[in-house]
């Protein structure tokens, strides 16, 4: 809070975070045999993405996947399928949100106090996406943004606005 002339009092909370790690995989068949239908894409381990690699090495994975194992079959006897990438995809978003608050104290009789209160949050509005699939077998879900990380009133959510009076006595 920083107290300004007039008795306002103005305070910022400011909040970041970078991206989240994110794990590409594969569904519908069963690449090691384990009797699981969901395996890594080969050559990734978990959370690799956003921690050491990036849509270039995904797109190489993908290269040597498919000139090395399409076509083939899995030790269970399924076939192999061509994995191909979305033209557009991300690995997830980082999170930012700026909120403000402006107040303003009225002072009644000795101890009665009045403040009115005003607040906006994501001043920038910006989206904080979050639920980006790592499933390369749905090429239309990969990589897409399916949700805001707060759907709720509040701190990074879409801006809004909130007024108030505060009676203290």
């Amino acid at each position: 809070m920083v107290e300004l002339p007039k008795r306002l009092q103005a305070g910022f909370n400011s909040s970041y975070y970078s991206k989240l790690p994110f794990t590409a995989y594969l569904t519908t068949f069963d690449l090691n045999g384990d009797g699981y239908s969901t395996d890594l894409l080969p050559g990734t381990k978990v959370n690799r993405f956003n921690r050491g690699l990036g849509k270039s090495d995904l797109a190489r994975l993908i290269e040597e996947f498919n000139r090395n194992l399409a076509g083939s079959r899995t030790p269970r006897g399924q076939l192999i399928p061509r994995v191909t990438l979305p033209a557009n995809y991300e690995f997830g978003d980082g999170y930012l949100t700026q909120d403000l608050r402006l107040s303003r104290a009225f002072a009644f009789r000795e101890h009665w106090r009045l403040a009115l209160i005003g607040e906006v949050f994501n001043v920038f509005n910006v989206a904080n996406l979050t639920g980006h699939s790592g499933n390369l077998r749905e090429t239309t879900n990969f990589g897409q943004a399916t949700n805001r990380v707060f759907q709720v009133f509040g701190s990074g959510g879409p801006r809004s606005f909130q007024l108030a009076l505060r009676f203290s006595f």
